[in-house]
């Protein structure tokens, strides 16, 4: 057998709940064959699919987004193309509170929050980190009661929507704004496929519409019900098409 010399590091961004089968029946049944024809043909073949691979200790440190992100720059750097898959229905996906802010936006932040359990929300979950050069607020660790995710859950859209209401009044960039607005999905997207210039040598797009959805609330799981996601979906598809 030819001894494998280099491996096809592939990383898999989608959605979570709409996509467990198709991911599933990539674990089971494509993987291991282009393992096999990989290792046949002297390479390693190794799938990326974080949205089962993050640990629950890194969850509740509130590292998923730095972890995934982290993954995917090393599939880039480590492996032959193509290196990046990505699936993408009906649904945007999970919004993430930055894991850290970089102290002049956090300072901006507070000084536009005007509530002060608003700011006394913010004073509890971010931390100043002064060994991080430059300086940036941490996200803080999710124990006690916040271990529960729908306990959690709660917070985190209360802190999404401080951070979004301030954003909106901030003059950042859309690159800095990113990371308040962006669903965690889009934000692998963008490290994978759109700021890269060889995007279509590297990376495999697979879009899905459900045209006729039910009515009855069983297709809660595939499909936003709300108009804001739905936009910011539409645009994501439009970017990737375009790319």
């Amino acid at each position: 057998m030819v001894q494998p010399t280099k491996t096809f590091r592939v990383f898999v961004s989608s959605t979570f709940a709409d996509f467990k089968e198709e991911r599933n029946a990539l674990q089971v049944e494509v993987f291991p064959k282009l393992r096999k024809l990989c290792l046949d043909n002297g390479f390693r073949f190794q799938a990326i699919d974080l949205r089962w691979g993050v640990s629950e200790e890194a969850g509740l440190d509130q590292q998923t987004m730095k972890i995934c992100l982290e993954e995917i720059q090393r599939s880039q750097k480590m492996s032959p193309k193509p290196n990046f898959i990505v699936l993408l229905g009906d649904r945007y996906g999970w919004r993430p509170v930055p894991y850290e802010i970089p102290l002049n936006e956090f300072e901006q932040i507070y000084n536009l929050v005007k509530n002060e359990s608003d700011k006394k929300l913010l004073d509890k979950w971010f931390r100043r980190d002064n060994n991080a050069v430059p300086p940036v607020y941490d996200l803080q660790s999710r124990d006690g009661v916040y271990e529960n995710y729908e306990t959690w859950t709660n917070v985190e859209t209360e802190l999404n929507g401080i951070l979004r209401n301030a954003v909106f009044q901030m003059e950042l960039t859309e690159e800095e704004k990113r990371k308040y607005l962006a669903s965690a999905t889009e934000q692998e997207i963008v490290q994978g496929a759109l700021k890269v210039a060889d995007a279509k040598d590297h990376v495999y797009c697979f879009l899905r519409e459900i045209i006729f959805p039910p009515k009855d609330g069983t297709a809660r799981d595939f499909i936003e019900s709300d108009s804001e996601p739905t936009d910011l979906l539409e645009n994501l598809k439009n970017k990737l098409k375009n790319q």
